[in-house]
């Protein structure tokens, strides 16, 4: 575990502490215990850890990067060997934001689509953490979508083996990477179907006009038409 990991994580379970010290010190000023003087010295144990802990999650307003590509902070040279863990995502970043933004973009990494990963989060302009996963995960199932697709290309285009209880393994195994690229092609677009929905709130809109005819005009309304069914009796 990095210094920084171990740094937040600290700071976390001193505020997870402090909490418990909270809710103890509200027990203990009330019946049967009341003990008020024990419930102080709680509450100051746990104001003691809160501040400590938040200076640990705070960046110093001097080392704060500017806004790079896809929403993620660029890093001076300096930062980048004084401060490994300043990547963050937020106008004003603490150190748990930060650790979040790198995770992130090591992940692309790792799936070796970080640029198409950052340009996809700038395109939708993503306006929180959330939607900046989203565009990520859109990135990488585009990636493997084309790479499948790439691979049963390739199978169908090798030549029949004439090897007794081989032919046409060429054509299933394209068939299999087609498959995979077509089901990695519907879940890009379902990607693409939830973030419209996360921005809207998942509401429809339905827009009702009204059309008013003169004495002597026509008008021609079109729209579909639920037939009844054939047994259903006419009025």
């Amino acid at each position: 575990m990095t210094k920084s990991k171990k740094k937040i994580e600290n700071a976390l379970n001193d505020l997870t502490e402090a909490k418990t010290l909270r809710a103890s010190a509200k027990e203990l000023e009330s019946s049967p215990c009341h003990d008020p003087l024990g419930a102080s010295f709680m509450r100051m144990d746990a104001n003691s850890l809160e501040d400590g802990a938040k200076k640990a999650l705070q960046i110093k307003k001097n080392d704060l990067p500017l806004v790079g590509a896809g929403g993620e902070l660029s890093l001076t040279k300096e930062q980048e060997i004084e401060i490994p863990a300043l990547i963050n995502t937020v106008d004003k970043p603490d150190n748990i934001t930060a650790e979040a933004s790198r995770d992130r973009l090591q992940l692309t990494v790792g799936v070796d689509c970080v640029g198409m990963a950052l340009d996809a989060s700038e395109t939708i302009q993503a306006k929180n953490s959330l939607e900046k996963m989203l565009a990520h995960q859109l990135a990488a199932a585009h990636k493997l979508a084309m790479t499948f697709s790439k691979i049963a290309l390739s199978c169908l285009n090798q030549p029949d083996h004439k090897v007794y209880g081989q032919e046409g393994m060429h054509v299933v195994e394209g068939a299999r990477a087609a498959n995979t690229s077509a089901k990695l092609m519907d879940v890009y677009q379902k990607g693409l179907l939830s973030l419209s929905k996360v921005r809207s709130g998942g509401q429809q809109t339905l827009t009702v006009q009204h059309v008013n005819v003169t004495d002597g005009g026509q008008a021609v309304v079109t729209g579909g038409i639920k037939a009844g069914a054939k047994d259903e009796k006419q009025r």
